[in-house]
C-alpha cells in the first residue's frame, strides 16, 4: 500500500471516530439520556463540543479524500503517521473502546449498587454541595462507608456493622411554637454565616402546612430541616426518591434517597432520609416512591438524625431527571 493510501486510511479512521463521538452526544441528547451523565448547567458545553467534533471530523474527511486522490494537504506542522501496527492499535483502541461501550450498553441512572459503593449520607446539612463557604464538618452520618477527617470524627457503618437500633422518636426537646416573626427568628437563628440561607428557608418551610421536598431544591430543604430539625418535629412532609436498604436496617426501615450531582455523574453523591414504616420490608431496592409522613427525631448507628414517620407510601414512576442539583437561589424557588 502506498504512503498516500496509508495516510488516507488514518484520516478516514479519525473521521469515523470523531463522527462517532459527535453522534453519540446527539443521540444521548435526543433520547433524554444525557441527563444521566451531565448536570443541566454543563449541557451547553457538551453540545458545543459535539459541534466542534463534527467540524473537525469534516476537516479530517477532507484531508482523507485529498490524500486518497494523491493530493495530500501538507503544512509540515503535523506528527508523521506511525508505521507501528501495535502503536496504532493501542492509540485508536483507546478511543474506539469507550465509544463502543457507550453505544453497546444501555443508558441507565445510578442506583442502589452505586450507593452501596459510595455510602448513603443521612445528614444533608453537612454536604459541600449545599454550602458556599468552606466550613468544618461535624457529625456527618453516612451509611456503608468509612471516612475520617482531621476536624471531626465522622459517624459511619463499618464493614461488619452491628444491627441497627430502632429510631428513637422524641418530642421532649421540641421548642415552643413561634407565634410572631420575632419568635420565628429566634427559632431559626443561624450560628454561622454560611447557614443564614438555610435559616431563611427554614422560616418559610415552618409556615407551611405540608413541606413538599421539590427536586429543584431537594438538598436545600433537607439541609434546612437537618440543621433545625427540632423545630420541625411533627411537621407533615412529602418526599420522593428511590428505596435503599442495607442488611443491618430494621424491618420497618429503609432510606429514600436521590443522587446529588454538581457537574457530572462521576461526582454524584447519594443523600436521603430514613423512613419508618411498618411494612417497609415490602418495598424493594430502587423502587421509586412518594412518602408522606411527619418529621421526627431518630437515631441510626448511635447518631442523631431526623427521620420521616411515614403514614403513606405510594409507588411512582422514575422521573425523567432522576438526579438533583445544587440550587444557588433556593429562596426564589420557595417564593
Amino acid at each position: 500500500m502506498s504512503q498516500a493510501r496509508i495516510i488516507s486510511f488514518h484520516y478516514f479512521l479519525r473521521t469515523a471516530i470523531l463522527l462517532g463521538f459527535s453522534s453519540y452526544i446527539v443521540i444521548l441528547f435526543k433520547s433524554g439520556a444525557l441527563t444521566y451523565y451531565i448536570a443541566p448547567r454543563m449541557m451547553i458545553y457538551v453540545k458545543i463540543a459535539s459541534v466542534v467534533l463534527y467540524i473537525i471530523a469534516c476537516f479530517q474527511g477532507y484531508m482523507a479524500l485529498r490524500a486518497y486522490w494523491g493530493k495530500p494537504v501538507t503544512c509540515e506542522c503535523e506528527q508523521p503517521v506511525s508505521r507501528s501496527v501495535l502503536r496504532n492499535t493501542l492509540a485508536y483502541g483507546l478511543l474506539i473502546l469507550p465509544l463502543f461501550i457507550g453505544f453497546a450498553l444501555p443508558d441507565t441512572a445510578l442506583s442502589s449498587t452505586m450507593v452501596a459503593a459510595k455510602g448513603m449520607n443521612l445528614s444533608a446539612s453537612k454536604s459541600s454541595l449545599t454550602t458556599t463557604t468552606a466550613a468544618p464538618t461535624t457529625g456527618t452520618t453516612t451509611t456503608g462507608t468509612t471516612t475520617s477527617k482531621a476536624t471531626t470524627e465522622t459517624a459511619t457503618i463499618a464493614t461488619d456493622p452491628a444491627p441497627a437500633a430502632a429510631p428513637s422518636i422524641s418530642s421532649t426537646e421540641m421548642p415552643a411554637p413561634a407565634n410572631t416573626d420575632a419568635d420565628l427568628q429566634k427559632l431559626f437563628q443561624a450560628d454561622k454565616e454560611w447557614d443564614e440561607d438555610f435559616s431563611k428557608i427554614g422560616m418559610i418551610l415552618y409556615k407551611k402546612d405540608t413541606i413538599v421536598v421539590k427536586p429543584e431544591i431537594y438538598m436545600e430543604i433537607l439541609s434546612s430541616i437537618d440543621l433545625f430539625k427540632n423545630n420541625f418535629i411533627g411537621k407533615k412532609i412529602e418526599l420522593t426518591g428511590f428505596v435503599y436498604r442495607e442488611d443491618n436496617m430494621a424491618s420497618n426501615q429503609f432510606v429514600v434517597g436521590r443522587f446529588a450531582v454538581s457537574c457530572c455523574s462521576a461526582d454524584a453523591t447519594p443523600y436521603g432520609v430514613m423512613i419508618d414504616f411498618p411494612t417497609a420490608a415490602t418495598y424493594p431496592k430502587d423502587m421509586w416512591v412518594k412518602v408522606t409522613g411527619t418529621v421526627q427525631n431518630g437515631s441510626y448507628n448511635g447518631n442523631d438524625i431526623f427521620i420521616i414517620k411515614a403514614t403513606q407510601i405510594d409507588k411512582i414512576e422514575a422521573p425523567s431527571s432522576p438526579y438533583v442539583y445544587p440550587n444557588f437561589e433556593p429562596l426564589k424557588e420557595l417564593q
